[in-house]
């Protein structure tokens, strides 16, 4: 404003002078339109404070969860629907998915850091917890002891578990297969001392268990249906009153400790995912035989008799984990003794 005001004043005094008014007429006009245009600018910049200051960087960046899976269950479903992903993103989190052929590299993964959640079955975590990596539980599926199974050929001459005695057993070691099969025996009197187990991966285990390398197979779920398709079994045991054969989510302390709401979201779409799939077997059963490989017979099958619901980490849950620690160490396979609700998450799972 005085920049108009000044102007305004020296056109004034430039006209008073008659001599030279014709000859500075238009530097007036020019000088009076130079100010009106001051003014206007000025008052704009007054009134519109987002011209005087540099736009801010964005407060936040896009963050990360990483979690491991499995070829098989409920991850790669929930990874297919996308659903959580879009309960993500508004509060900054993108899905990273990760997949591992079992358990143990799984939680290896956790303790390095690689991963922020995993999902594992009974015993691999016990043997994680006993090196000191750093994870939580935080949920568990359903016990499944039906799925878990020491099967031989079905034209075998082995009728019991009696028969084991001596015989070949394929078996993976520090699995929930190798505690089924320490929890048969001793019902029958008898120790690992008393069979010759063979220490196997599944795929290495179906293969020798195939080719007649072996007398008998301790083996859950996938591989447990797909020998069916391949070749007729009979079952000596399941896990009934033996095994709970039971899944487990965790996460690494250190996500822990600051993603609590992302933590009971993922969980939260886990489970619904596990209610979604006995009434979209069809749909399910595809998403899982796209992603594993698997016929989709076999995999429908696998679908069929499963149950994926995420719960909050049940204590008996935990007992039974700790009884299954106590035997391992008992038997000189776990390294050192542990306390299995050291490694539960604290926190309230349910929103």
């Amino acid at each position: 404003m005085w920049a108009a005001c000044f102007l305004s004043k020296v056109g004034f005094f430039m006209i008073q002078n008659e001599g030279i008014k014709a000859k500075f007429k238009i530097n007036i006009v020019l000088l009076f339109m130079v100010g009106l245009c001051l003014t206007f600018i000025g008052a704009s910049c007054m009134s519109n404070p987002l011209l005087n200051r540099v736009s801010p960087a964005p407060t936040s960046q896009t963050k990360v969860i990483r979690i491991g899976h499995q070829p098989h269950g409920v991850p790669p479903i929930l990874k297919k629907l996308g659903s959580l992903e879009k309960r993500l993103l508004p509060m900054g989190f993108k899905v990273d998915w990760k997949e591992f052929p079992a358990g143990p590299p799984i939680m290896e993964a956790l303790g390095k850091g690689e991963i922020d959640l995993g999902m594992a079955g009974e015993v691999p975590p016990l043997f994680a917890q006993a090196k000191g990596l750093p994870i939580f539980y935080v949920a568990n599926e359903p016990p499944l002891p039906q799925l878990i199974t020491i099967l031989v050929p079905k034209d075998s001459p082995i009728q019991s578990l009696e028969n084991l005695k001596g015989k070949k057993i394929a078996v993976a070691k520090a699995s929930a297969g190798q505690y089924l099969l320490i929890q048969a025996l001793n019902k029958i009197g008898l120790t690992l001392n008393d069979v010759e187990p063979i220490y196997l991966l599944p795929p290495e285990g179906m293969k020798a268990f195939e080719n007649g390398e072996v007398d008998a197979w301790a083996i859950w779920d996938p591989f447990f249906a797909l020998i069916e398709e391949k070749k007729p079994v009979r079952i000596l045991t399941t896990g009934e009153g033996l095994s709970n054969n039971m899944n487990f989510y965790f996460v690494t302390q250190s996500f822990a400790n600051n993603n609590d709401m992302i933590i009971k979201i993922v969980i939260d779409e886990m489970r619904k995912v596990g209610l979604w799939v006995p009434t979209h077997q069809q749909e399910a059963a595809e998403i899982l035989a796209s992603n594993s490989g698997l016929k989709l017979a076999v995999a429908l099958k696998i679908i069929q008799r499963a149950r994926y619901e995420a719960l909050p980490i049940q204590d008996q849950a935990i007992e039974e984990q700790q009884r299954i620690a106590d035997t391992f160490f008992r038997l000189g396979l776990l390294p050192k003794t542990i306390r299995v609700e050291d490694a539960v998450w604290k926190r309230e799972l349910r929103n």
